[in-house]
């Protein structure tokens, strides 16, 4: 069993629903508390969850040995910070990632699935010294639709995320789960990837079908993702797109 726990997210929304699933299964002797980045905002985790909230910079020696002295497992739920080695050595963590391990691995997995057309859905899973790496506690496919764009895939695969941490909540709380290992290394996608992704050459030769898969990898809900430049005065111009199935 596992008697300190501590949550580190940048995802105010989850945090709030496995909150509420974890004090249906902690007993007295558990404690929980829950930690953001220092680029996320605590009012914001506030008016979401009960609990306590604590900033944490993983890049900082003095929070990685407060976290080995007072906790026994860390919980990752869409944390931005990398997890050092030192920590992942000496403390049990586990990721709830938002992709199917090892096919999605890294940033953003709902862009690169409909970008690559690749399978999505979400993972659980220990971590180790590598990204998003690790031995795998559960996963599950997503069902994504030819018109999904960034945005909605990436709600379906919230939803799959509560719902693998539900079924597996007290198996991980007691330290009572079993693991497999990923088939093969995968693929690993990255901040950089993403990044490059988002310009897009306006004297590409492409077809209709590749654009819209593009521009529905890259439009998620009000962000500014996918753009091009303006030839006249070098900004960016921002390109998302909005689909909708019919109803006959």
């Amino acid at each position: 069993m596992f008697y300190n726990i501590l949550v580190i997210s940048d995802n105010a929304f989850l945090c709030h629903k496995l909150e509420s699933i974890v004090m249906e299964k902690i007993n007295a002797e558990q404690k929980i508390a829950f930690s953001i980045s220092p680029s996320s905002k605590v009012e914001a985790f506030k008016k979401f969850i009960s609990s306590e909230v604590l900033v944490l910079d993983l890049k900082k020696e003095e929070n990685i040995d407060y976290i080995i002295e007072n906790y026994d497992l860390v919980l990752s739920i869409h944390c931005k910070q990398f997890f050092p080695e030192k920590l992942v050595n000496n403390v049990k963590c586990i990721n709830i990632h938002p992709g199917y391990n090892p096919i999605n691995r890294g940033w953003y997995p709902q862009v690169f699935s409909i970008y690559h057309d690749l399978p999505v859905g979400a993972t659980i899973h220990e971590i180790d010294n590598e990204l998003d790496h690790g031995l795998i506690i559960d996963r599950e496919f997503v069902e994504k639709k030819i018109y999904d764009t960034s945005g909605a895939l990436y709600d379906k695969i919230l939803e799959k995320e509560i719902e693998l941490f539900s079924r597996n909540a007290e198996d991980i709380l007691n330290n009572n789960y079993t693991t497999f290992s990923p088939e093969n290394e995968g693929n690993v996608f990255l901040k950089k990837d993403f990044n490059d992704l988002c310009k897009i050459d306006l004297q590409e030769e492409t077809t209709a079908g590749k654009l819209i898969d593009k521009l529905r990898a890259l439009s998620h809900k009000n962000f500014k993702n996918a753009y091009f430049i303006d030839p006249e005065n070098g900004k960016k111009i921002f390109v998302s797109i909005q689909i909708q199935p019919s109803e006959e």
